[in-house]
């Protein structure tokens, strides 16, 4: 949201400054916006979401929209991070909205390693499962999720590629 409004008041500026640029060309525009991975709906029984939010401001965000927008009995948080991030930041997000972490990689060389990622999980009072591999992540949290849970993937964009890819691959039923 706030992306589109600084795009929208960029668009405006540049309207005012004689660009042809109508507000139903900015609605057109908005309308036609497609960002995978980004907030990004793959199911809704049960909610997958992936979201590539990768440091504590984006992961911050994330969590406030999946408590605003999702009504859902559990969160099951696929997370893995590259390696030059602050883990635990991104941790000090995660751990107040979910019990159920599911800690990964992708096989990126920057992808940071899923022990180190789980050490901090613990560390901040959650104990993790790790996976190794985004694929076997998913298949333990569709395995385990109900209709009525969400299961989020999310802590590197090389992770949610690696979920679009298992997901086209294996749609959930």
């Amino acid at each position: 949201i706030e992306n589109a409004a600084t795009a929208i008041a960029t668009l405006e500026s540049l309207s005012s400054l004689g660009f042809d640029i109508s507000a139903e060309n900015i609605a057109r525009g908005l309308a036609q916006v497609s960002w995978p991975g980004r907030f990004h709906i793959l199911n809704y029984e049960p909610v997958v979401v992936v979201d590539g939010a990768h440091n504590t401001a984006s992961m911050k965000r994330l969590m406030e929209n999946i408590e605003a927008y999702f009504n859902y009995d559990r969160l099951f948080l696929i997370i893995g991070t590259s390696c030059d991030k602050n883990i635990s930041g991104i941790v000090k997000e995660l751990v107040p909205l979910s019990p159920r972490v599911i800690v990964t990689h992708a096989s990126h060389p920057r992808a940071a390693s899923p022990s180190v990622i789980a050490a901090e999980f613990t560390r901040q009072g959650n104990r993790p499962e790790i996976i190794d591999t985004v694929a076997g992540a998913f298949t333990l949290a569709i395995s385990t999720a109900s209709k009525k849970d969400l299961i989020c993937a999310t802590g590197s964009l090389f992770v949610v590629a690696e979920a679009l890819d298992y997901i086209a691959r294996y749609p959930v039923s």
